[in-house]
């Protein structure tokens, strides 16, 4: 497992899978579990180009900010993709989705604490 990963699948996930019992109690549990789905390729996608960027930037940092810049836009993009065919091709309830989601990211807080950099 890469090593900037792990904290987040596991803060972000706990998060994801009580958002998912709570949505569960009032029977929207699978579009909460979509928006666990969506939250982890955010977090999986993150810590891949985060790792791609720090390699690129050993031999030329603007290179690896260009990675940092492309991931942004690729993960933009997927994540609108997954939000569209998640809510109108699947025609899961809005609600427990992007509440999974939000509160999944927000996690990410937890895991800047006592960090100098994003990519550490």
């Amino acid at each position: 497992m890469i090593k900037n990963l792990d904290q987040p699948l596991k803060i972000q996930g706990l998060l994801g899978l009580i958002m998912v019992a709570i949505f569960a109690t009032q029977g929207q549990w699978i579009s909460a579990v979509y928006g666990l789905f969506i939250g982890m390729m955010n977090v999986l996608m993150l810590g891949f180009t985060f790792k791609k960027a720090n390699e690129k930037a050993a031999e030329n940092p603007k290179t690896g900010i260009l990675v940092l810049y492309m991931s942004a836009v690729v993960r933009f993009v997927l994540l609108a993709v997954l939000f569209v065919l998640g809510l109108s091709l699947f025609n899961f309830e809005p609600m427990p989705v992007v509440l999974t989601f939000v509160v999944m990211q927000l996690g990410q807080v937890f895991n800047l604490k006592g960090k100098r950099r994003l990519t550490d």
